[in-house]
């Protein structure tokens, strides 16, 4: 005898069970094309580079967090620079000319013009 034989694959199922999407409806990670980059602090001690799959149309401001955490620094306390342009937090790096493989630099905010507060 069959384990399989005192099964009724006639039978109807009536109750259907809705399967909930882990997946939010929408997402904060642009869906358009990748580029591969690499990021290289000037600011602190951890002057080191990172390699990097991001969005092309991802936000600025979006990378920037990231890769604070990564480099371990406030967001607040650096700039993205490509080739000798600072990237605006509200803009993306389509924006920017961004290749395959380029390098965009973490440059340390200036304080330099500042009165005392």
């Amino acid at each position: 005898m069959s384990e399989f034989e005192n099964l009724d694959f006639e039978e109807e199922i009536t109750e259907t069970e809705t399967i909930k999407s882990k997946t939010p409806a929408t997402s904060k990670t642009p869906a358009g094309q990748k580029v591969t980059v690499y990021f290289q602090s000037t600011v602190g001690p951890n002057q080191k580079q990172v390699k990097l799959v991001v969005a092309e149309d991802a936000p600025i401001g979006d990378i920037k967090y990231t890769v604070g955490q990564i480099f371990g620094l406030p967001p607040e306390e650096f700039h993205i620079s490509h080739a000798g342009r600072t990237c605006d937090p509200d803009d993306s790096l389509s924006n920017y000319g961004v290749d395959n493989g380029d390098t965009l630099l973490l440059i340390p905010v200036s304080t330099a013009g500042r009165g005392a507060l």
